[in-house]
């Protein structure tokens, strides 16, 4: 098995660019300290926000983008045969590492009943229909729904995690973990209600235990109320097309200006 991991980490702070970077720098350091002397691939996913990545690779989505679209990222960038998608809050135990190994040949399964931890075969994704590919793009998304558009997917292929285990080790803060997978301590956030991303629980839809008709049309509530709101934000740039679209085919030319430019290397 040679494993890809990709630690995923989304912007916590998005007016507080400083406490954002050490918010990050203080988890991707204890991953840096779980990884010593594996032979694992690390890549960090920096999703719409940048800090140090202490020489790891970096896939930097400019946007916050949606979770079910960075397991997407994880499948096409994976370089091994096997990848990881980890949050950045989270660290994989040695017994998880050796945990993951015996079960090369497996199709994909989770470190927890919490699937924070996703452990796939590369292409995995490949099948995938072009209407769920579109729908991953929906970054107003939260977490529990995003993860529903591919989890049929995963469950075609033997989705299950690999333990019972999920008990709550600390209530301040909260905390859980298990023999393969931890909650590293410090501070954790909650990305739904940081980015104002739609859950069904706001709806009074607590675990998914509704009927199919009334989650469906909730979800359809959702996307309308989310693309009403994207559309309000593409209209506001309408002057800038019809400013731009003049010269849409064509760059303006200028001539070179030898006193504009400089000869002393940067």
């Amino acid at each position: 098995m040679r494993l890809h991991c990709f630690i995923c980490a989304t912007v916590s702070y998005p007016n507080d660019p400083e406490a954002d970077r050490k918010y990050h720098s203080h988890y991707l350091q204890a991953q840096v300290a779980a990884f010593e002397k594996t032979e694992v691939q690390l890549t960090v996913i920096q999703n719409g926000c940048e800090f140090p990545s202490l020489g790891i690779p970096v896939l930097r989505n400019p946007i916050p983008k949606s979770l079910s679209y960075n397991y997407l990222v994880s499948d096409a960038n994976c370089v091994g045969n096997y990848w990881v998608f980890l949050p950045e809050d989270c660290r994989i135990t040695p017994k998880g590492l050796e945990a993951i190994r015996l079960r090369d040949g497996h199709a994909c399964f989770s470190l927890a009943k919490d699937p924070k931890c996703l452990v796939c075969r590369k292409g995995i994704f490949d099948g995938l229909a072009a209407e769920v590919r579109a729908a991953c793009d929906l970054n107003f998304l939260g977490k529990e729904i995003s993860h529903m558009l591919v989890r049929a997917e995963l469950e075609k292929q033997g989705f299950h995690c690999i333990t019972p285990n999920w008990p709550k080790v600390s209530e301040h803060p909260p905390l859980w973990a298990n023999e393969y997978l931890e909650m590293i301590p410090g501070v954790h956030p909650d990305a739904n209600v940081l980015r104002r991303m739609p859950t069904l629980d706001d709806y009074n839809i607590s675990g998914y235990k509704a009927s199919a008709a009334k989650i469906e049309e909730t979800y359809e509530k959702i996307v309308r109320f989310s693309l009403a709101r994207s559309e309000a934000d593409a209209l506001a740039c309408r002057s800038l097309i019809s400013q731009y679209g003049p010269i849409l085919t064509e760059v303006p030319y200028q001539p070179f200006d030898k006193s504009a430019s400089s000869n002393e290397p940067e």
